[in-house]
């Protein structure tokens, strides 16, 4: 068997439940334990940020309309309608239902859609559209088409904020080789699937071109390991719940000629959990790209 053959021949593992929305490549699970890891991101982001859910100079009241792009179970939109107030229309989508909240505040709409295809009626209409974390999520060619879906159900005036962290880079961190090989598999399953994990950076001028205008930026340092204190630990435990949640996509493509059993996997996930508490200075920017709708 040759390395093409074996680096295609999927590798027996236990797997997790994933999203199978049609033409997805969506490469994060949608169980109970991506719940648990989602609202510790939700909670770093928060600790990041001091709080702030919205970004741009905007006040919401009841004429505004909101919406949630890649909601999953609605942490952040929940959490706005809580400090908003229960007037402002506000609509949540996700291409998967599973994780939706089961009895979501009447001013919440949770309906399953996709960013690359929003519904006509919807056109001029938000005020704030919030999307986070499609890195994983849409090809690099998607990107541009979302980002034109996004301008045109923005209302006139109204804003966008995109937040997306920046993904490690190859041979960024030699001293630490579980994460090497880590950090290698899911770029060769991007690679693979031509997701653009790398998008975080390039999020300003495809938001220029789509047509928005006053494109700003805000960038936190997210630092990982039991060395940065309380923030350090929940960034770690969920950094490493998304190479758990990457394990099964890998392993069934193959393992990429970089792992060959669950096993070297999992021995991986465990020492990178070592690496990162034991040698200070893992850390990756954290990126929230706001743009407004121009008023003609």
């Amino acid at each position: 068997m040759n390395s093409e053959d074996t680096a295609q021949t999927p590798i027996a593992h236990t797997a997790r439940v994933y999203q199978t929305y049609p033409g997805s490549s969506y490469s994060l699970p949608t169980d109970n334990v991506e719940l648990q890891r989602l609202i510790l991101q939700h909670n770093s982001l928060k600790i990041l940020f001091q709080d702030c859910l919205v970004f741009p100079p905007l006040e919401l009241g009841v004429s505004d309309q909101v919406l949630d792009v890649g909601t999953g179970p609605g942490l952040w939109i929940l959490e706005l309608a809580r400090s908003a107030g229960s007037q402002t229309p506000m609509v949540a989508i996700d291409i998967e239902a599973r994780l939706f909240p089961q009895s979501p505040p009447p001013n919440i709409e949770f309906r399953v859609a996709s960013v690359l295809n929003l519904p006509e009626e919807w056109t001029d209409t938000f005020s704030l559209v919030n999307q986070r974390l499609l890195m994983l999520a849409l090809r690099t060619v998607e990107w541009p088409q979302a980002l034109h879906e996004l301008y045109r159900v923005t209302r006139r005036g109204g804003w966008v904020q995109l937040g997306e962290g920046v993904a490690y880079f190859e041979g960024e961190y030699p001293d630490k080789p579980c994460m090497e090989k880590l950090v290698a598999c899911s770029r060769r399953l991007a690679e693979a699937r031509d997701l653009f994990i790398d998008c975080a950076n390039a999020i300003p001028t495809m938001l220029e071109e789509a047509g928005f205008v006053d494109i700003h930026s805000e960038m936190r340092e997210q630092p990982v390991g039991k060395w940065a204190g309380e923030i350090g630990e929940i960034l770690r435990d969920n950094q490493l719940g998304v190479f758990k949640g990457l394990k099964t996509p890998v392993l069934l493509s193959g393992g990429f000629g970089i792992v060959s059993s669950e096993a070297e996997y999992d021995a991986l996930l465990a020492g990178v959990v070592q690496e990162w508490d034991e040698i200070p200075g893992t850390k990756t920017p954290f990126l929230v790209h706001c743009a407004r709708k121009p008023m003609d």
